[in-house]
Parts: structure tokens; sequence; C-alpha cells
């Protein structure tokens, strides 16, 4: 049971995790109201798994370090619960196994220019489904959630960007974390 209460609001969150070859992985929290204003941000110092880590955790090794250590830190972090999370990181929807908010990962196309990778997921197996034009992917356990975004994504009225959100994310990243430029 998580200490602290959390405000419900009618928003929704975006979550992503980076990952940078030399300083490790980074995670961002963003979450917008129906206008797309920050209600709130926050993000994690760099995360770089120890060798006991890569050891024990072997394949899943991108799934503990982006869902279990960071997404979930970001997310009991924050004061609001919005009433969904997307990701663009698959690595991060094992958040959902300790998390009651429904989460699903957008697909992307990756973007090699950008100082800060998505971390790569060895796991193949997502419910997968389209929905407002994108491509969704969720944790087969939790694919009942599916009815939570289509009915999210029906009620909006005005055009809803779900990408533009992670640009936000990755500038804010960088901004916080300088050195992931210049490394």
């Amino acid at each position: 049971m998580e200490a602290n209460i959390k405000t419900k609001v009618a928003s929704l969150g975006f979550l992503t995790v980076r990952h940078h070859p030399v300083l490790g992985f980074f995670g961002g929290y963003l979450i917008v109201n129906t206008l797309a204003r920050p209600l709130e941000f926050h993000c994690t110092l760099p995360v770089q798994p120890t060798r006991a880590q890569q050891i024990l955790y072997g394949a899943t090794l991108t799934e503990f370090v982006c869902g279990e250590q960071i997404a979930r830190a970001l997310v009991t972090k924050a004061k609001c619960s919005p009433e969904v999370l997307f990701s663009d990181t698959l690595s991060v929807l094992t958040l959902r196994h300790m998390h009651s908010t429904p989460i699903a990962a957008l697909d992307f196309r990756s973007n090699e220019t950008h100082p800060l990778a998505r971390p790569v997921c060895s796991r193949e197996n997502y419910f997968r489904f389209n929905a407002y034009g994108c491509s969704i992917s969720m944790l087969p356990e939790y694919a009942d959630d599916k009815l939570v975004f289509e009915s999210l994504l029906e009620k909006k009225q005005a055009p809803l960007d779900l990408f533009e959100p992670f640009g936000r994310i990755e500038e804010a990243l960088l901004e916080a974390h300088p050195s992931a430029k210049a490394a």
C-alpha cells in the first residue's frame, strides 16, 4: 500500500526510459491535463546496472531496470495519478505488475540520431491493437486494459498527439542531464 495519497485528476501520464551507452538509463515522467499542459514532471538520475544484476537478470535486465526500478520510482514519486500511462519504451510495461494504472506502449520509430536511445526489450509476446491512429502494445496479462484506453481515447474531443509529450520529456532529460549531450 502506498504511503502517500495521490490526487486523481483528468490527466494522462507519459513515461519513458532512455539509455546512454556510457551513463546508463534515464527515466522521465510527464503528467499532462486534458489540454496537454504539464501538471507534474519527474526524472531520475542515471541508473547503471551492476555486474551482479547483469548476470542474475540476464535477458530480463532491461525490463527490471526500466519497469521495476525506474518507472516504479517515478510513478511512486508523483502526486497525481493519471487515468492511464503511455510509454514509448516496451520495457516499462512490467510496471503494470506493480501498479494499478493501465499502461500501454506506443509503437515508435527509432531515432538513431538522438544521444539517448530507447532500450531494447527481449520480450516478444505482447497484446497489440490499433487505436487513435497508432499501434499500441500491452502485456497480455492485462489485455482487458484495452477497454480503458479505447474509452478514454474515444472521449477526447480535440485531436490528441500521443507522440508529442515524449519529445518534451527527451528535451527535459537532456536539460536535466547535460553530460548526456556531450558524453
